[in-house]
């Protein structure tokens, strides 16, 4: 029984990790670039970021996420963060055509990107909190809530794993010119994903400021 809500832990963690985002496109964008390294890197920081939104929802912070102005600041700042990665991979890729892969490798900052990726995710309190209601109403207290959870992100550092060995096997039959492409639709694809944001943001916002003109007068 143990072994089995582990192992469904573990699928979940893959699965939370491996979906198409913002933290797995920059992940292949730095790793086709700067190396194999830069993926683990910017994988690791992410999840550092999400541990901690678990731990907000698991004492009772998730609360906030109910709170209008706490989702707003959250969604232009994870949104922002989003159009900045996608300009400077835009810009990386149409500005510096005569740069070799490795020149710009000490100035990177992957770890702290990651972890600013985690941060910036607006989704991650709101999925925390719901996973962890979820896990709670199924029954689970004491040491299964913690095996869930451990199971969680052994499946997450299982797929930053896999997709780091990926990267360093699949770049070497990457040619340079190669190189510039990635660059440039990573960085359509992170300026996606900000828009994105920042459209739900104000979406959200102006559902907020019609609830109370909907609703009916006595």
């Amino acid at each position: 029984m143990q072994v089995a809500f582990f192992a469904t832990a573990i699928g979940l963690g893959i699965a939370y990790a491996a979906a198409p985002g913002a933290v797995n496109t920059e992940a292949i964008r730095r790793g086709v670039t700067h190396g194999a390294r830069s993926t683990l890197l910017v994988e690791t920081g992410s999840l550092i970021g999400d541990s901690l939104w678990a731990i907000l929802a698991l004492t009772g912070v998730a609360a906030l996420a109910q709170y209008m102005t706490f989702q707003i600041v959250l969604g232009i700042a994870g949104g922002c963060f989003l159009l900045r990665m996608a300009w400077l991979a835009l810009y990386e890729a149409f500005t510096r055509r005569n740069v070799k892969p490795e020149a710009t490798a000490g100035k990177r900052g992957d770890f702290a990107t990651g972890v600013v990726f985690g941060l910036a995710n607006p989704v991650g309190l709101a999925f925390w909190s719901g996973l962890g209601s979820s896990v709670m109403a199924s029954g689970s207290t004491g040491l299964q809530f913690v095996l869930f959870f451990a199971g969680f992100f052994v499946g997450a550092v299982l797929w930053s794993i896999g997709i780091t060995i990926g990267i360093r096997w699949g770049r070497r039959w990457i040619r340079p010119a190669l190189f510039l492409w990635i660059n440039a639709l990573c960085g359509l694809a992170l300026g996606y994903f900000g828009v994105r944001v920042l459209w739900t943001t104000l979406q959200g916002w102006l559902e907020h400021q019609l609830l109370p003109s909907l609703k009916p007068s006595h």
